[in-house]
Formats: C-alpha cells, structure tokens, sequence
C-alpha cells in the first residue's frame, strides 16, 4: 500500500485540473528553493530567477513525476540542473555568503559579536569549498534534507553525497583550525 503525502495530494488535484493549486506547492518551496541555488553560489536574484523556471518547468511536466519519489527532491533536481547549465554560460560566478546563524538562542551582547565572527569565519571557509561540497553541506545542514532527498535531487547515489559530506566537513574543520577560529 503506497502512503499518499500532502505534495502527492497537491499534484494530484493540479492533474486532475485544479490548476490552482499548483500555487501551494510553489508557497511552499519557493523560499527552500532560494536558499538552496543561493548556496550553490547564485545571487539572490540569479537564484529567484531559477526557481521560478524550474517551478516553470515542473509545472509543465507534472505529468512525468513519479509519485513514488519526494517532490521536493524532483523539483530540487530541476533547479540544480537549470542552475548547473546556467553555469556553464558563465564562467565567471561570485559566490555569496550564507546568511544563516550557528546558534539561536537568546545570546548576551558578547555571544553576539563572537557569534558573528564564527559565523564570518564558517561562512568564507564555506565559500572556499568547491560546489558540489557547498551544496551537500547546505541541503544537509539548512534545509534538513535527507542523504537519500539529497541524492535523487542531485542524481548521484547516496555514498557519494556521504563522501562529500565527510570530506566537506573535514575541509571545514581544518579550514577553521588552521584559522584559528575553532578548536
């Protein structure tokens, strides 16, 4: 018996002709959809553009997803795509920073400052990794992805997003080390 999740229900309706309902899906992953290609080294505008022609794009080929498979990864996928072949049309690309806190809890004026030099110092170490390192970090750390919804989004299998993910946070820590920020 196949479990029907709410994403399922929501495309279900779309291809049954309420077309409208298409808009919840995109209210609901637009703003994951952002931060992703913004992590992957898209400016925020680059990265708005992008979502919105792979919702685009998702949209007029719902009729090839496959409900057996997480949405969200199938609609990930086609915005990592579409951000890659933009890519490949621009050779040169400026990285962004991530805009993202390590800790939120009720901070003291002093955790303040050393919580924003931390996070300084994450967030060059992390613009240092090569993309496909980044990109694993972020889905992983940001938007609380699976290794498998991380995997079928980008099309590779599930040891090679563990072996990005290791050496990632390697490369990280000893960045970070070597810097001194971080014991």
């Amino acid at each position: 018996m196949r479990v029907v999740n709410e994403d399922q229900e929501w495309v279900s309706q779309v291809l049954a002709g309420h077309t409208y309902s298409y808009a919840h899906l995109v209210n609901k992953y637009k703003g994951r959809l952002s931060a992703l290609l913004v992590s992957m080294g898209n400016s925020q505008a680059d990265a708005e553009d992008i979502a919105q022609t792979a919702f685009v794009n998702a949209y007029k080929h719902l009729k090839k997803y496959d409900p057996e498979r997480s949405f969200s990864a199938w609609l990930y996928r086609i915005a990592v795509n579409l951000s890659v072949s933009q890519w490949r049309t621009q050779k040169n690309r400026q990285w962004t920073e991530l805009q993202e806190t390590l800790v939120a809890v009720e901070p003291t004026p002093e955790d303040i400052v050393l919580q924003e030099e931390k996070r300084q110092q994450v967030n060059e170490a992390m613009n240092r990794l090569t993309a496909p390192y980044r990109t694993v970090l972020f889905m992983r750390y940001n938007m609380d992805m699976s290794y498998k919804e991380i995997a079928d989004a980008l099309s590779v299998p599930v040891t090679t997003v563990q072996v990005h993910l290791h050496r990632a946070k390697k490369k990280m820590r000893d960045m970070l080390v070597q810097e001194g920020g971080f014991a």
